[in-house]
């Protein structure tokens, strides 16, 4: 289930890293990789189940473009697309806003859907131990990420 989690963080970063003009050809795979590191690790950062079940639970982009998570989520891949990679501010905010929040609602269409076995709370659990904070998902999610 993990590795489907982060398939789908890095299929939505490919999406718009690659169909992004204003991103240099010799950039884009480390672009993908930093989003996606970026990504997780705004999750890690903001984990807990009521974060989690606020962001599943959001049923648009307004809920989304207000929610504390998501612009923390944000702020942390465009601070890494611009010092890891020499994004400009502007470009790395474009790819930040196209892909967390549709991410985001991917993730909260697939928790939603009784014929899809993803749960993000089962997941969380799984890997917490079903503690509010999620220590052991932090770890496995750096032991993927080689942190």
């Amino acid at each position: 289930m993990l590795n489907g989690i982060l398939d789908l963080i890095k299929d939505s970063a490919l999406g718009a890293i690659t169909n992004n003009a204003d991103v240099p050809d010799d950039k884009k795979d480390a672009a993908v990789e930093t989003t996606t590191n970026a990504i997780v690790d705004g999750i890690k950062n903001n984990i807990s189940l009521d974060s989690i079940s606020s962001l599943l639970g959001s049923d648009g982009n307004s809920d989304l473009a207000n929610n504390q998570t998501v612009n923390s989520i944000q702020a942390s891949v465009i601070s890494s697309l611009s010092e890891k990679v020499g994004l400009s501010k502007e470009v790395a905010g474009s790819i930040a806003s196209a892909v967390v929040p549709a991410l985001l609602q991917l993730l909260s269409k697939k928790s939603g859907d009784s014929n899809d076995s993803f749960s993000f709370d089962s997941l969380l659990k799984s890997f917490t131990g079903d503690s509010q904070k999620g220590a052991g998902i932090l770890n496995t999610l750096g032991k993927l990420f080689g942190k």
